[in-house]
């Protein structure tokens, strides 16, 4: 049964925002299982998942993938987190009890199979539903709909969390982010260094090379958050005298590649129906076996090139449509490669992405400058690798 969608209020005072989550408490009273869902006007979408009343799981917003895996990476040491490992879990869960939530499904496995503790299971499933329910209060002009559901038997451990624990905490976190003057920023967002210059005379050389480090765009304040294993708060009060001088901004970022609930990995296609082809050059065998492990558990065809003197003619019989270019390597570089392959007509757009040890500002502008389109620090993460090839080509690839 659907209940008729109803607006939140879009007062953007903290008390009148955080009122939107008084609707908990009496769907605990009600003893209400199904889905409520938020949606605001920019078509976002959020849902709480209810079995008798309690709040067992959450999901949507712009980073469903992305705050998941956060989560799971912090808490479920020992997991094969890698984007196939994580695929072929997926393949064997069992039958889903939520529909639409294969988040929960894996959880649930992996508790079941004694991969992931009761504590830790629970501390997953209440930070995403505390980050979704932050999410629902920052959003203005929201609609709220109920549907009913059949109340199922999630067995141990329940995930029950207090209704009235979460919107305390919730309306804790809103007012620090209000009394900062944040309330037009999203913790979803990711900070860029744009002039590093002054930041580097204010801070410690060993503290500026992290900031250079983990300030790439790639990371949200959330995702940094985690990594530090502290609130997003100060993390952000600590960057906000350069954010308000403007040395360091805000941007949106991609989410992370879903995974298909109980379907199998894709051939990921161009437009025109050919397979999607990434070429990596890099001199390490280790390297493009991983990239190549990676890229074909997507459904990409791949093209490893260990020795760079090789690359651009290898290149041009195959044209990839997306290369990732090591930065050094014994017989050439990287800069060199890539200001050759921005001289040919077939490669003036393809996206070129340097992969790099060196953390170090100068080496991103010089391969900017000569043409590169993106930069990923060693060693890189399989599904950053995904998440940095769905940025580049997602208007160019089906699947």
């Amino acid at each position: 049964m659907v209940e008729k969608a109803v607006r939140d209020t879009d007062s953007p005072t903290s008390s009148h925002r955080v009122q939107k989550l008084e609707i908990l408490t009496p769907l605990r009273g009600l003893k209400f299982s199904g889905q409520l869902t938020w949606r605001d006007a920019q078509k976002h979408q959020w849902v709480l998942f209810f079995n008798d009343g309690h709040i067992i799981y959450a999901t949507g917003g712009v980073h469903p993938m992305r705050r998941w895996y956060r989560y799971v990476q912090a808490y479920g040491s020992g997991l094969d987190l890698s984007y196939q490992g994580l695929q072929q879990a997926v393949l064997d869960c069992p039958r889903n009890p939520l529909p639409n939530c294969w988040e929960l499904c894996l959880l649930l496995q992996w508790f079941h199979h004694q991969k992931l503790s009761a504590d830790h299971f629970q501390a997953i499933c209440q930070d995403v539903i505390a980050d979704v329910l932050f999410d629902v209060v920052q959003a203005p002009g929201t609609q709220y709909q109920l549907i009913h559901g059949a109340a199922i038997d999630l067995r141990s451990p329940r995930p029950w969390l207090s209704d009235v624990d979460l919107r305390r905490t919730i309306a804790d976190r809103w007012q620090g982010w209000t009394n900062h003057g944040l309330t037009a920023y999203s913790p979803n967002l990711a900070p860029v260094i744009q002039h590093p210059e002054p930041i580097q005379a204010e801070v410690s050389p060993q503290a500026y090379q992290t900031l250079m480090q983990l300030l790439d765009g790639q990371r949200s304040l959330r995702d940094l958050a985690a990594k530090f294993s502290q609130e997003v708060l100060p993390l952000v009060q600590a960057l906000l005298p350069y954010i308000n001088a403007d040395w360091i901004t805000l941007v949106d970022i991609a989410d992370y590649p879903s995974l298909l609930d109980g379907q199998a990995p894709k051939e990921s296609t161009t437009k025109d129906d050919r397979p999607v082809h990434i070429a990596c050059v890099d001199d390490s065998p280790m390297v493009c076996k991983a990239m190549g492990q990676v890229m074909r558990s997507a459904g990409y065809q791949f093209t490893p090139i260990m020795e760079g003197a090789k690359a651009v003619p290898i290149l041009l019989s195959q044209k990839p449509d997306m290369i990732f270019l090591d930065l050094v390597m014994p017989d050439t570089n990287g800069y060199e490669i890539c200001t050759n392959l921005r001289k040919i007509s077939r490669f003036k757009d393809t996206p070129i992405v340097i992969l790099s040890g060196n953390d170090g500002l100068v080496d991103q502008v010089r391969a900017r400058l000569l043409g590169a389109t993106d930069f990923l620090s060693k060693p890189m993460e399989p599904i950053v690798i995904l998440s940095i090839i769905r940025k580049h080509l997602g208007q160019r690839v089906s699947s």
